[in-house]
C-alpha cells in the first residue's frame, strides 16, 4: 500500500467499521490497538493513531445487522466511477455524499455481492497511517468467482494483475501492488488456515490490521470478548490470524514492523 499521500485510482485508502454498538467498539479497538477516538457525529467517530487518521467507527441502530469493516477505493472523480460501476453490472448503494471538511463518499456493491465504498480526496486523501501496528496494512477481496471480480475492478479501476499464486492475485494500481483477488473458498491468503466455514463463501472486502506480535494480539483479541476464527499461522506475509471482533466484525490480525524495529534496521 502507497504510503500516506495522494492515494492513485482504485487502491484501498480508508476503512469504516458499522457496528451496532459505537462505544462498545471503540473500547475493543482502543484497548486492541490502542486506538484513540474523536467524535465526528451524534454516532460517528474517527480513530487515531499517533495523531493520524486511521480508520472510522459509525454506530447504526439496528442490532440484528452483524457489524462490518467496509473498504473504501480511492477514486478522482465519484460520479464517473459511479457510472464505471453500473456498466459493468455493480450497484451503488448510497449516492455520493460530502463528508465536511474531507471529501466526498459513496458506497456501491459488485456483482458478486461484495459491499465497497469509494473516497474521493478533499482536503483528506484517506488514512493517514498505513503500513504499521494498530493501521491498515492490507486489503483483499475474496469470492467464489475471482475471475468476474478481477474483470470488474479492472473495467472501473483499471486494475493489471500479476500471475495468479494459490489462487489469489495481486492487483496493481498504477504498476503499484494495491490489493489481492482470491477465492474465498480457500480463506484469505494472510490468514493461511482459512476455510469456506469460517471466513464465508459469499464476496467480502477483507482489511488487514497490523500487529507487532500476532499471537498476543489474538489472546488480548480474545479476552476483549472476539474469536480466533484461523491462526496464527505463519504466511508469506507475515505470521496471521483471521479473527472476529466482540459484535461479529471480521478481519485479520498480521504481523508487521514497528517504527522502532524500521528505524534500528
Amino acid at each position: 500500500m502507497p504510503k500516506p499521500g495522494r492515494y492513485h485510482e482504485g487502491v484501498p485508502c480508508w476503512v469504516v467499521l458499522t457496528t451496532p454498538d459505537g462505544p462498545g467498539a471503540q473500547r475493543f479497538y482502543g484497548a486492541l490497538f490502542d486506538w484513540e477516538f474523536v467524535p465526528t457525529g451524534p454516532a460517528e467517530a474517527v480513530a487515531t493513531r499517533y495523531g493520524a487518521q486511521v480508520a472510522a467507527v459509525e454506530a447504526h441502530p439496528d442490532p440484528a445487522r452483524p457489524a462490518d469493516w467496509t473498504t473504501h477505493l480511492a477514486c478522482a472523480d465519484l460520479r464517473r466511477t459511479a457510472a464505471l460501476i453500473r456498466a459493468a453490472d455493480g450497484r451503488i448503494t448510497r449516492e455520493p455524499y460530502e463528508v465536511p471538511d474531507q471529501g466526498r463518499a459513496a458506497l456501491a456493491v459488485d456483482p458478486l455481492g461484495a459491499s465497497f465504498g469509494l473516497w474521493q480526496a478533499g482536503a483528506v486523501d484517506g488514512a493517514g497511517l498505513v503500513d504499521e501496528p494498530g493501521a491498515l496494512t492490507w486489503n483483499e477481496h475474496l469470492s467464489p468467482d475471482p475471475d468476474t471480480a478481477r474483470a470488474f475492478y479492472r473495467r472501473v479501476f483499471g486494475y493489471t494483475y500479476d500471475r495468479a499464486r494459490a489462487g489469489h492475485t495481486l492487483a496493481r494500481a498504477g504498476g503499484l501492488p494495491a490489493c489481492s483477488l482470491g477465492p474465498s473458498a480457500t480463506g484469505p491468503s494472510a490468514a493461511g488456515a482459512g476455510s469456506s466455514t469460517e471466513s464465508g463463501t459469499g464476496a467480502r472486502w477483507l482489511a488487514h490490521f497490523g500487529t507487532t506480535d500476532t499471537d498476543r494480539a489474538a489472546d488480548r483479541l480474545r479476552a476483549l470478548g472476539g474469536t480466533v476464527l484461523t491462526g496464527p499461522a505463519p504466511t508469506p506475509y507475515g505470521r496471521a490470524a483471521l479473527v472476529r471482533d466482540d459484535a461479529g466484525a471480521v478481519f485479520v490480525l498480521v504481523a508487521v514492523p514497528s517504527r522502532e524495529s524500521a528505524r534500528a534496521a
